[in-house]
């Protein structure tokens, strides 16, 4: 019988008859990966309960209370803790060598990455090679298989647990190393983990990048963001990456304006994922947005500002705040998501609620600071747009669409100056995305394909004279479009009637806000 418990130990047991032995052994590379697997996943639950165990039965037997082992003796249950805590100890350190295997590598092939992780946890000593021998392109990725598209809630299950294995082993590196450790072991950790979320989901990601780029990395930057999706978070380190060059990574992950309620308040994402601890350690900025108390958003902008006067990474925000809601076309196929339907009622109903003013506030301050302390060097903002993540999992749904694209461009930099009003900066940077995303040909083209089959022609001719006149008149039309189509598909003709007829009929501003709020208080 204690044979049989020590199987579930046969990992640690054979790591010790086999501790000279090399990894390339004929017939024992595959048994040792497939070892590292069972212990990777179901080791934590094993050293759990032989913990729990024995020390149950170790306090009984000093109390007096318990006079009988469990179906062991006496020893057995200091031997059976011992390996618990060994194997706990052993499993994390074993993998110590792949955050610096990171930072060499960030454009590992995520497959060749999980191979030398289940390698290590095996029973036999395995060896990290310093290269790589399998690279993916990071703006080229394509683990597309040509198969039909699929949803499946397992995708999002696995993508959780391997965020869980990268989040830690980031965390790690700031335990063991320090927090300067950790910039370059983050980043080329955050590489692996966007190529490995892309080759679960099996999706195509592109970078579109422009060349002027390049200069504005010498000075301090602020990428602003669209959101659609969690995917928003896993894929943008793509998008941020710099290299040596060597090919490791240098230190670029951005400090990020993150929600204090998602990631700091929430036990599961804080503590049991390990991303909210992960995030902290890595000097994000937890915001509260929940909070009433007066002045809390001007705090936040403050500790920004002081955080990156101090730093040289740089700082990416979502100025939208929360996601935007997911859209479907007319076959009921995911259509992406918008980017005017964000937040709840009150803000859909807000004039230009879409678009937070925080990140121009943070670029005019931090403008101004570098004047202030004589510290030189510019500020610049730079848009980038994700279009594709709301296709592979909006707002809304738990689970992952295979076989999607994903397209990241990113827009000119754009100079910040110190005297700059912050107002004008926000609507610069909205201009920006809303252009990179092409929301508005995308919501006009869809708008004229469903009218066409619901008016007469001179009708339609009519409604599209009047929509001309609307182009050069702000967001006011768009957002009504963008948000009807975040609506269930039995909304969309009665509320593309009276569009259409408010703008034959010439109606003025006041009366589309009208119908604006009568859209928003359908969700």
């Amino acid at each position: 019988m204690r044979a049989t418990f020590l199987l579930f130990y046969l990992p640690a047991c054979l790591r010790l008859i086999f501790f000279f032995t090399h990894d390339d052994v004929a017939g024992l590379r595959c048994l040792n990966r497939w070892a590292g697997r069972l212990e990777l996943h179901w080791g934590w639950l094993r050293d759990w309960f032989f913990i729990v165990v024995s020390l149950w039965i170790l306090g009984g037997r000093i109390a007096g209370w318990v006079e009988w082992g469990f179906l062991w003796d006496w020893p057995a249950e200091v031997v059976f803790l011992g390996l618990a805590l060994y194997s706990r100890w052993w499993r994390w350190h074993a993998l110590a060598v792949l955050q610096e295997f990171a930072r060499l590598n960030p454009r590992v092939h995520p497959s060749e990455f999980f191979e030398h992780l289940h390698g290590r946890l095996g029973f036999l000593p395995h060896r990290v090679p310093a290269k790589a021998a399998r690279l993916v392109d990071p703006d080229r990725l394509d683990f597309r298989t040509g198969k039909k598209p699929g949803q499946s809630l397992w995708l999002l299950l696995r993508g959780v647990y391997d965020t869980f294995l990268f989040a830690t082993l980031a965390y790690k590196a700031f335990r063991w190393k320090g927090a300067k450790y950790i910039g370059a072991i983050g980043s080329g950790l955050s590489m692996v983990w966007a190529a490995r979320v892309a080759q679960l989901a099996r999706m195509k990601v592109s970078v579109e990048r422009t060349p002027s780029l390049e200069e504005a990395k010498q000075a301090k930057i602020i990428y602003v963001l669209n959101h659609t999706s969690f995917f928003d978070f896993c894929l943008a380190p793509l998008a941020y990456r710099r290299e040596n060059k060597d090919g490791s990574a240098k230190s670029f992950t951005p400090s990020i304006m993150v929600a204090k309620d998602h990631f700091k308040d929430n036990f599961f994402l804080y503590r049991v994922i390990g991303l909210g601890r992960m995030l902290e350690a890595w000097g994000m900025i937890f915001v509260d947005r929940k909070s009433k108390e007066k002045g809390t958003a001007e705090r936040a902008v403050r500790l920004t500002v002081k955080k990156l006067l101090a730093s040289s990474i740089p700082f990416a925000v979502y100025p939208q705040g929360t996601r935007a809601r997911g859209q479907r076309d007319r076959y009921g196929r995911r259509w992406d998501a918008g980017y005017f339907c964000v937040g709840k009622r009150d803000r859909l109903n807000k004039e230009e609620g879409h678009f937070k003013k925080g990140a121009a506030y943070v670029a005019v301050e931090l403008a101004a600071g570098l004047v202030k302390h004589r510290l030189g060097g510019k500020v610049f903002v730079v848009p980038v747009a994700m279009a594709g993540p709301g296709t592979a999992c909006p707002k809304g749904s738990w689970k992952v669409q295979t076989e999607t694209e994903v397209l990241i461009k990113m827009g000119e930099p754009m100079p910040v100056d110190s005297q700059m009003k912050a107002p004008d900066l926000a609507q610069a940077m909205d201009t920006a995305l809303q252009n990179l995303l092409e929301v508005r040909t995308r919501l006009e083209r869809r708008f004229f394909t469903d009218l066409r089959e619901l008016l007469e022609p001179q009708a339609l001719e009519e409604v599209s004279v009047a929509f001309k006149e609307w182009r050069g008149r702000g967001n006011l039309l768009y957002a009504v479009i963008d948000c009807l189509y975040a609506l269930p598909k039995r909304r969309w003709r009665p509320l593309l009637l009276e569009l259409s007829h408010a703008l034959r009929q010439e109606n003025s501003k006041e009366e589309l806000t009208k119908l604006k709020e009568k859209v928003a208080n359908y969700f």
